[in-house]
């Protein structure tokens, strides 16, 4: 009789080349399982930052200014808001009526367009619990705008409103101890 166990292969040898396979296929599966997610994340971060408008946060494209621009100077009395409007820029020359010379202050208006913008910057001696406000006049009208911010001897005023005030050419800096329309004691005075 013939011995089979030399014919047929050991049973043994099948179950543990299978049990390799099967590891090799559940390797090859978590591989190619990582690809995908790592292609499906590159491409979602492509579609968000390169195809959509919004993914950079602006909407705005720069470009280069065409070769061959002649510069236009602009003087300093004129500004020019966003939609192209002309403003008309002044200083005040103040003078500081109650320290002697140690108030100084600079007070610039631009207006035009129906825009109307003050910037007062001044160095005044520190008030001590009082404040210090901006008032314009002009026609026998005085109006008060608002109290200046700042501490010890900086103070300033920034106000950007519609044009309501481009007819008054004088501006006062007052103390103020109580908070009324009426100005009290006058700290500086100027005209545009």
């Amino acid at each position: 009789m013939r011995d089979l166990s030399r014919v047929l292969p050991d049973p043994n040898f099948r179950t543990s080349t299978n049990k390799v396979f099967l590891r090799i296929s559940k390797a090859f599966l978590r591989i190619k399982l990582v690809v995908i997610i790592a292609v499906l994340i590159a491409l979602g971060y492509f579609a968000l930052n390169f195809v959509t408008s919004s993914g950079g946060g602006s909407s705005m494209i720069l470009r280069e200014a065409p070769r061959g621009l002649t510069p236009v100077a602009m003087g300093d009395s004129q500004v020019t808001t966003e939609g192209g409007v002309a403003l008309t820029t002044q200083t005040a020359l103040m003078r500081d009526v109650k320290h002697g010379g140690e108030a100084t202050a600079t007070v610039k208006r631009s207006f035009g367009g129906g825009i109307y913008i003050l910037s007062v910057d001044a160095t005044l001696p520190d008030p001590k619990n009082v404040n210090y406000q901006v008032w314009l006049v002009g026609d026998g009208r005085v109006v008060p705008i608002d109290y200046m911010r700042g501490s010890k001897t900086s103070w300033s005023l920034s106000l950007r409103d519609t044009d309501r005030y481009s007819q008054y050419e004088g501006v006062w800096i007052t103390l103020e101890r109580g908070r009324d329309d009426r100005p009290e004691e006058h700290v500086m005075e100027g005209s545009f």
